[in-house]
Parts: structure tokens; C-alpha cells; sequence
């Protein structure tokens, strides 16, 4: 026999209702949707929906009552898949992600994500935030790594969703970036979808706008090239934001082959950003909440090299 469940979903900004539901189930196509409607089991603020375009505003809430198949078991993961816990209360958790781990949902059910990892710690967790999101708050590209904040229950994803629309939030990358950055600077570029190319985004006067501090902190120079660390500061949050920015700029992120060189002879396998420290006020305390995560093996190596004394030959 077939069962059912009731999902919860709030909107974050104003968007169409069946974009708000394709965007929580990959695999719910239009047709589903319609027929979902039709049958009444999608309501709006209490109120029974009818039209897939209908538009909804921030803070809107939306209650989907779904086939348990459309939301499909995961694949058992790895025995002792998990993930570093740098901050964990009763209430939420930062956690440190890998480069190479994507923190939305694949298509490719066999492969790990964020999500699933976390709903393997934390099972009573699986769908908080949405189906299968696992109370996500933060999200950071695939290729980087770095610090991820989640919540434990629906009240704190809300409320620590409210936080970083109101930057109350604040995230701090370390990036070793093409060239020699100097002092500090702020990068105010809006940024846009590229044409034709869906995974891209560029700088646009008609885009989202986008807003970036950066500081830089170290220089190197390695066979006659310009290198420099730097901290990053976002103060916007769009896909891709700091590539972008950096890119314009003139100092693109090593190791980003989309937007930097393609030639990358100092790391081959991941961009060199790192989400190093997230500070946020704290949900129940209002007490602030400051975790760090030192930088991952495989970038400090590059800074060791880099480092390393030269010959003068």
C-alpha cells in the first residue's frame, strides 16, 4: 500500500510555486506537479493551490502532500562515512566539508553529498530544512571546502535562515589567488547568468547585486609568476561570488579552471578557497559563536612549497 507524507517548505525569496517544488525534488517533473495541484495536496499559507506560476513571497509557507516514492531512499553510504564536527550544541552544528563534496542534491543517487552524510550521523535530522536537505544553512562550492553551519530542527533552520538574509552572519575564506594583490578592497559587481551556459555566472549590470571585501595578507612569486593569499569576505551571497569577483578583478583563485587559467601547475585537483571561519549570533543565546577550520592538507602543502627557501641561481 501506498503512504504518504507531508513536507513543509518556506519560501526564502519571491519565486514561482513550481520552482519552489522542483527546487526541493529533482525528480518531480511538471506534469507531477500539475497533477498534485489538481488533486489538492498543495496548500499555501493554509490555503489550497491551484496554479503552478503561483507567486510566492519571502516567509510563505508551503505544505506538500507527497507519495513516499517521489522522495526515494538513499543508497546506503560507506561504513563510517562522516564528516568533522568542529561545533555541535543542541540546536545546531558547523561541520568541516571537503573539497569535492557537493552540499545540494545530485541526480546521481550512488553519489555522496553533504546531506546525506549528515542524515547518516544524524537520521531524526534526514529532512529538516526540506526533504532530504538535512538542515543545511550555508552552502560553499563543490571544489572549495571549509565550514558549513546546520541546524537540528525546523524553529533554528528558520531562524538561522532569517540570520544570514540579515547578515548576521559572517563567513571568512582563505584563497590563494593569480597575481599580486595589495591593501585592501571591496568588489561591488552584480553578477548574472552566462548564456548558453547554465553552470557559469559573469559580471552584470543586470545581474544580482554582489558585494566582496577582500584583504591581502601574503605574496609569493614562483617561476616568475605572482601569487597571494588572501582573506575574503562576502558580504552578498551568489553562486560562485568570490570566482567571479576575483576573476574580474584581475587576481582569479588558483586552481579554478573555469574562471582562472587552465593551466594550473600548482593544484591540479581542487580551487584553492577555504571557508576558515563562519561567526554567527547564536540562535537561543544571542551569544556569538566564532568556529575556525584550519586549512585542509593539500593547501598547506602549496603554501609550504611556496614557501620553501630559492635558490638564487
Amino acid at each position: 500500500m501506498q503512504t504518504s507524507k507531508t513536507y513543509t517548505l518556506k519560501a526564502e525569496r519571491a519565486t514561482r510555486l513550481d520552482q519552489l517544488l522542483a527546487g526541493a525534488w529533482d525528480d518531480l517533473e511538471r506534469a507531477q506537479i500539475r497533477e498534485l495541484l489538481q488533486n489538492g495536496k498543495v496548500h499555501v499559507n493554509g490555503v489550497e493551490a491551484r496554479k503552478p506560476g503561483q507567486r510566492l513571497e519571502p516567509g510563505d509557507e508551503v505544505t506538500v502532500l507527497l507519495p513516499e516514492l517521489i522522495s526515494r531512499d538513499e543508497p546506503d553510504l560507506p561504513l563510517g562515512m562522516a564528516l568533522p564536527v568542529l561545533y555541535e550544541d543542541a540546536v545546531m552544528l558547523m561541520v568541516d566539508k571537503p573539497a569535492g563534496l557537493a552540499v545540494r542534491r545530485l541526480r546521481r543517487q550512488e553519489e555522496a553529498t553533504l546531506p546525506r552524510i549528515l542524515a547518516g550521523m544524524y537520521p531524526d535530522m534526514a529532512h529538516v530544512g526540506g526533504v532530504n536537505r538535512a538542515g543545511v544553512v550555508t552552502t560553499i562550492d563543490r571544489d572549495a571546502s571549509g565550514l558549513v553551519l546546520v541546524a537540528k530542527d525546523e524553529a533554528t533552520y528558520r531562524e538561522l535562515r532569517r540570520r544570514v538574509k540579515r547578515q548576521y552572519l559572517t563567513e571568512g575564506y582563505s584563497a590563494l589567488v593569480e597575481g599580486h594583490a595589495r591593501g585592501e578592497f571591496v568588489i561591488d559587481q552584480g553578477i548574472g547568468n552566462a548564456k548558453h551556459m547554465r553552470e557559469r555566472r559573469v559580471i552584470s549590470d543586470e545581474g544580482r547585486s554582489a558585494r566582496t571585501f577582500v584583504r591581502s595578507q601574503q605574496h609569493y612569486r614562483e617561476d616568475g609568476r605572482d601569487y597571494t593569499v588572501v582573506y575574503v569576505r562576502p558580504e552578498t551571497y551568489q553562486m560562485h561570488q568570490l570566482r567571479v569577483h576575483l576573476a574580474w578583478y584581475g587576481h582569479p583563485i588558483v586552481g579554478d579552471r573555469v574562471y582562472g587559467s587552465r593551466r594550473q601547475s600548482l593544484l591540479a585537483d581542487r580551487i584553492f578557497l577555504h571557508l576558515s571561519v563562519i561567526t554567527v549570533l547564536h540562535p537561543e543565546t544571542e551569544q556569538e559563536v566564532k568556529v575556525e577550520s584550519a586549512l585542509p592538507a593539500e593547501l598547506f602543502s602549496v603554501l609550504s612549497y611556496l614557501r620553501r627557501p630559492k635558490s638564487s641561481y
